[in-house]
This record gives C-alpha cells, sequence and structure tokens, in this order.
C-alpha cells in the first residue's frame, strides 16, 4: 500500500508522541499539540527556524539524506503552527560535484528572508578526502520563502584555513546591522566571526573575530541592548565555550565554559521570560539525545542540563528553538534514526515554557 507524506507523517506522531516528562507537566500543552513529531521526512536537515513577521514558520534544511556526502541544495519549508510542514522551495542551485548544504538564515529589517550558504565541492559520487569548501552565497526571499534572489559570492578565505562557513541564526544588531555567525578551519585549527551586513543582507564586508583557536560553529545571540552570547563547539574538546560582547558583536570575551561533550553544535534563545535557553545534542554514549539549560544571569552560570528526547547512537544533534505565542516553545533537530523510523530527518519537540528548569 502506497503511504502519502501526509499519512506517514501521522503515523508517525503517534509513534513517537512520548518524552520524558511527567503526567502533570504534559498538561502543559494543549492535548491536540504531540509531544514529538517527524517534522520533515528524508532530509539531514541541519534545521534553521525563522520566524516571520506573519508569525508563520520557515525552517531551512540541507536536502539530502546523508551527512553531506551527496551533491544537494538547502530547501525552504513552511508552517502556520510548527505541527505541518509544506516545502516551499529550493533556495539554492548546486554546481555539478558540489553541494550547498551549511547555512545561516534570519530576517532583515524589510522582514526579507535572508540565507547565507555554502557547502563542498568534489562530492559526487560520495565526498572524500580531497573535497573542500566552496564560497558562500547570500539568497534573499521577499515573499516568505517562496522565490529567491541569489547574489553574488560572499564571506572570505582565511589564509591558511577554509573559506568561512556560515551557521546559525542571522540577528538584527542594536545599531540595525545583520549579524551572521562564521567559522574557518583547517588542520585542527578554527576561528569563530561575527559577521556584518549594513545593506540587509546583500554584502558583509565586516568580519569581527570572536576567538582564534580551535572553534567551530558558534551559536550567537543578541541579548538586548547591544550586548551578546556566542556560544561554540571545540574542536578535539568537543564541549561548548562561551563568549561574550557588550559593544553589538565588535569585540568579544570568554564567559565560561559548559563541560558537556561530546557535543553536536548548539543554539541560543532568549525566552519571553527573561532567560536564556541553550540546547545542544548530547552524543555521550548512554547519553544520546537533544538536552536544555538555562540562564538567568547573561551565561555565567547555567542550570542542570534536561534532556528533551533521547535518541539512539547516531547522527544527531543540531537543534534550534523558536518560542511561539502562549508559551510554548518547538526545538527541531536532525537525527539519521530512532527506533520507529530508520531514515534521516528533521524532528520537532513541543514543550511549554514552564516546563524548563
Amino acid at each position: 500500500m502506497k503511504i502519502t507524506r501526509m499519512k506517514l507523517t501521522s503515523l508517525l506522531i503517534f509513534a513517537t508522541a512520548l518524552l520524558p516528562f511527567t503526567a502533570a507537566s504534559a498538561q502543559s500543552l494543549a492535548a491536540d499539540i504531540p509531544r514529538r513529531l517527524i517534522a520533515i521526512d528524508n532530509v539531514c536537515a541541519w534545521p534553521n527556524l525563522v520566524k516571520l513577521n506573519d508569525r508563520s514558520l520557515v525552517a531551512v534544511v540541507f536536502n539530502q539524506p546523508n551527512h553531506g556526502r551527496t551533491e544537494g541544495d538547502v530547501d525552504c519549508w513552511g508552517s502556520a503552527d510548527g505541527l505541518s510542514w509544506k516545502k516551499l522551495s529550493t533556495i539554492t542551485q548546486h554546481e555539478p560535484q558540489t553541494n550547498r548544504m551549511n547555512h545561516a538564515a534570519g530576517l532583515n529589517a524589510n522582514g526579507d528572508l535572508v540565507v547565507l550558504c555554502n557547502g563542498w565541492d568534489k562530492v559526487a559520487p560520495q565526498r572524500n578526502a580531497e573535497s573542500r569548501t566552496i564560497q558562500t552565497v547570500v539568497c534573499i526571499s521577499r515573499d516568505g520563502g517562496r522565490t529567491w534572489e541569489q547574489g553574488g559570492p560572499v564571506l572570505p578565505k582565511d589564509e591558511g584555513l577554509s573559506w568561512q562557513v556560515p551557521f546559525g541564526d542571522i540577528t538584527q544588531a542594536a545599531n540595525g546591522d545583520l549579524v551572521a555567525s562564521t567559522y574557518a578551519f583547517g588542520k585542527g585549527a578554527g576561528n569563530i566571526y561575527a559577521a556584518r551586513s549594513k545593506d540587509g543582507g546583500k554584502t558583509w564586508p565586516v568580519i569581527a573575530p570572536i576567538v582564534k583557536d580551535k572553534h567551530c560553529e558558534s551559536a550567537i545571540l543578541h541579548l538586548g541592548g547591544g550586548k551578546w552570547l556566542a556560544a561554540s563547539r571545540r574542536f578535539g574538546l568537543l564541549d561548548l565555550d562561551l563568549f561574550g560582547s557588550d559593544d553589538d558583536a565588535l569585540t568579544w570575551h570568554h564567559v565560561t565554559t559548559l563541560d558537556i561533550k561530546p557535543v553536536s553544535s548548539a543554539h541560543l534563545l532568549k525566552l519571553s521570560d527573561g532567560r536564556v535557553l541553550l540546547t545542544y545534542g548530547n552524543r555521550a554514549q548512554g547519553s544520546y539525545g537533544i538536552e536544555a539549560r538555562t540562564t538567568s544571569d547573561g551565561g555565567r552560570t547555567w542550570g542542570k542540563p534536561q534532556q528533551l528526547v533521547p535518541l539512539e547512537k547516531s547522527d544527531c544533534g543540531y537543534p534550534d528553538a523558536i518560542e511561539l505565542p502562549g508559551g510554548r516553545l518547538i526545538v527541531a533537530y536532525y537525527a539519521d534514526r530512532i527506533t520507529q523510523h530508520q531514515r534521516y530527518h528533521m524532528g520537532v519537540i513541543n514543550l511549554a515554557i514552564g516546563e524548563l528548569h
């Protein structure tokens, strides 16, 4: 029997509706909201969620069911409620034997959707040791992700390292600039940066270093008033290093290190109750899953880890969180399989802000 995507998704929502929360906490969500669902099937994803000005959501995802080993692009999916998702467009157009997979996304002051994206060359039929990054392009949509204009290449190449790679949220600074996190790497080294655009995302001429050491994939967050927080994974150690800025993301200082390892990359979100939510993928033996911690003091101290969903030992992590009206949180992540579903997918966790420690 042929099963449509809609029917398949419904079955998987039912099959994966349980989360490690108490019965009392489960009552904090409406009865018709599943605790967990498979939102987009058969994609590796590395999801990036953006809330548009009309309160609808889009997810930017890598559209192939592998860890960047084949040709592919980033797609844009839309949702009115975070429960049902529909493909809106394919954002990039990769060249032969390349892919477009690494991405950052956000809104500019006009409400246009801005995506920075690069990837790898020499990926067909399978990425090999000679693969390397390709330069980032910028794509802008003025209709909520349905159509796109692709601009020229942006972001520089570091001496002795790779082309700079975009990651995470694109956010407005206090002075109106757009800020995006980037990183460059090579031979165990990794630098992270805060790149800036003064023209709505078309060009990114200002590159402010966050730290030059062995870092990659930095999640950045504008706390307000020109204060920023960044959380970056470190090569080798695979823990999370946190940095802060008091001058609108131009200079940065070390805040603390969270000894949670090994982790996938993280995400930061300012909650409506004033706290900051950190989500990340725990890849430690026996503890695989998506976890959360919160801080009330700008990232200096953090609450205890809280597992949002357990996962099998697999290729998984890279969460991204958004708060919806009424205090509902959705956390998107990717995994190459779960017990009930043996394919790559973007999963979504639903919870209420009051359930966070």
